[in-house]
């Protein structure tokens, strides 16, 4: 699994999850409940991982949906 984004911004997280989901890439988040535990002061950043194979498809996906916003 590799990481396809760091983020503190749940709206963020909530997007790209979205996406992912809507082109059927599989992924996991990581340290979503940590975010909301440590008081959301950043300290520690939500992660979405993807498989390798899926990694440059997922980067291009968000990427594309950035230029779009």
């Amino acid at each position: 699994m590799e990481t396809v984004l760091k983020t503190n911004n749940h709206i963020t997280l909530s997007w790209v999850k979205h996406l992912l989901e809507s082109s059927n890439i599989n992924f996991y988040v990581l340290d979503e409940s940590m975010s909301s535990v440590e008081g959301n002061i950043t300290a520690i950043p939500m992660r979405i991982l993807v498989n390798r194979n899926d990694l440059e498809k997922a980067k291009k996906i968000i990427f594309d949906a950035k230029k779009n916003l």
